[in-house]
């Protein structure tokens, strides 16, 4: 894992798609400091600490999830520090929380619909064993949006339409031009990678009105709104 510096006070960790560990992201403020997402397990975020460590960089105070899927939210339980997500968010993983991690139960997770094969394939790959998987909600709940003041830098929480997940939410920094976005732009990988084209059309609505320049994804490279904006359009323009 490495540490990459976006912007003065931006930073962030590549996505590894060994176990589908998706980009993990840091804000640097004069007072506080913001992760992004909370990683797929608990050593998944703790590489993520050593990292800042390494670099010299103060442990976040704020972890936000950007929407409830297992590898951004299976390590939430190893971080001290105040923890943020949807409401929706918060109440699939009150859900999740009671699942089995036996081979039974996972097995028939994926006959009856209810996990996907390539979350469970990746599971299998981040964790020895699944029965050590331990779930919670996070501590604090957002309804459509919060603002963190970090001390020379804001960061803006909002809940904006997905067709990958409702219960998305963007870290929008407008001092750096830079919105974290999780895999807002993606399709409905649990309803057969299927795309409502309302949900992109207003997704593409939001963010074009939004001031960046950058977008940072959990699964790919940083990119640039033009080519953000271009990706969700040829979806857009179907409506």
């Amino acid at each position: 894992m490495q540490l990459k510096k976006l912007t003065e006070h931006i930073y962030y960790t590549p996505n590894n798609p060994k176990g589908d560990r998706p980009t993990l992201g840091y804000i640097a403020g004069n007072k506080t400091a913001l992760m992004i997402d909370a990683g797929n397990s608990a050593a998944h975020n703790a590489a993520f600490l050593e990292q800042l460590r390494k670099n010299g960089l103060r442990k976040p105070d704020i972890c936000v999830l950007t929407h409830w899927h297992w590898d951004h939210t299976f390590g939430l339980h190893a971080l001290n520090m105040e923890t943020y997500a949807h409401t929706k968010t918060n109440e699939k993983l009150r859900e999740i929380a009671k699942w089995e991690w036996n081979e039974n139960a996972m097995r028939q997770r994926l006959a009856d619909g209810t996990e996907i094969a390539f979350a469970n394939e990746n599971i299998r790959a981040e964790y020895a064993d699944p029965q050590k998987i331990r779930i919670i909600p996070a501590g604090n709940e957002i309804q459509e949006e919060i603002t963190f003041d970090c001390g020379g830098v804001t960061c803006h929480c909002l809940h904006l339409p997905s067709a990958h997940s409702d219960d998305s939410i963007v870290a929008f920094v407008p001092e750096e031009k830079i919105v974290f976005i999780g895999d807002i732009y993606g399709d409905d990988f649990y309803n057969g990678h299927n795309r409502n084209l309302d949900k992109t059309k207003s997704l593409y609505d939001r963010l074009q009105e939004m001031d960046f320049t950058t977008a940072v994804p959990d699964h790919s490279a940083p990119l640039l709104k033009a080519e953000l904006l271009d990706f969700l359009g040829r979806f857009a323009a179907q409506k």
